[in-house]
């Protein structure tokens, strides 16, 4: 397992740490907390990474791809708990979840022997069309030649 493949609907750790880097209410629930949300929906190119963003609101993530100076980009935005239900319950496919999403940024990672040196934003969207195709599920995860399309 490498720090962007989830395991048994765990989030996997470089997404965890973009998803809690652009947090709005900036602590996690407790487990035993009502409303706690911390899973992955679905598999492969189109699993979702959800944590519970205060009591109205949840960030979804996904890993995007890498580039050669070890740079990993996360796909992050906030969505409403209601859209988290219908995209859980079926209702939104998991490719559309970014859809409605708000906050929506590409979000750069820099970890050197296994510790995050440095969170970065690279990029904001305003809305969800403005989002490369290339970065939302489920496209695949990419090994970049140089940085990311539309960053250059």
């Amino acid at each position: 397992m490498t720090d962007t493949e989830g395991t048994d609907g765990v989030i996997p750790p470089l997404v965890l740490v973009a998803l809690k880097d652009r947090m709005h209410t900036r602590r996690f629930s407790a487990p035993d907390d009502p409303g706690h949300i911390d899973t992955v929906l679905g598999a492969g190119d189109s699993a979702l990474c959800v944590v519970d963003d205060g009591p109205d609101h949840c960030m979804i993530g996904r890993p995007v791809g890498r580039s050669p100076d070890g740079c990993v980009y996360v796909l992050v935005a906030r969505i409403s708990l209601y859209g988290y239900e219908q995209v859980r319950d079926g209702e939104i496919p998991l490719d559309d979840a970014f859809a409605d999403g708000r906050a929506i940024s590409l979000v750069g990672i820099f970890e050197v022997e296994q510790r995050v040196e440095n969170v970065l934003v690279i990029e904001h969207y305003r809305r969800a069309d403005r989002v490369p195709d290339l970065y939302l599920p489920p496209s695949p995860f990419v090994e970049f030649d140089d940085v990311p399309p539309e960053v250059q």
